[in-house]
């Protein structure tokens, strides 16, 4: 049985997300094995992806709104640390 605080086997749906894009786009999955290349410790790996996907977010964001903020929300509660340790 499924932990109910989980999704589909993750800590939680945008970590589930962020995995699943990442793994299903070429310049994304790139990004990701880039990241698996990056210091020595998982967490340096999944501090290094963290901060390259946050520029990216940061540029297409734009301008403070609400859906910016839901963004960056959910942003947030990605663990960073799970995505690079299933690559």
């Amino acid at each position: 049985m499924v932990d109910a605080i989980t999704y589909n086997g993750w800590s939680n749906r945008e970590t589930w997300l962020a995995s699943l894009w990442l793994n299903n786009d070429e310049a994304s999955y790139a990004l990701l094995l880039e990241a698996g290349r990056q210091g020595e410790e998982p967490f340096d790996r999944a501090d290094w992806l963290e901060r390259q996907l946050r520029e990216q977010l940061d540029d297409e964001a734009g301008q403070a709104n609400m859906w910016c903020d839901l963004l960056t929300t959910a942003f947030d509660r990605i663990n960073w640390l799970e995505v690079v340790e299933h690559v």
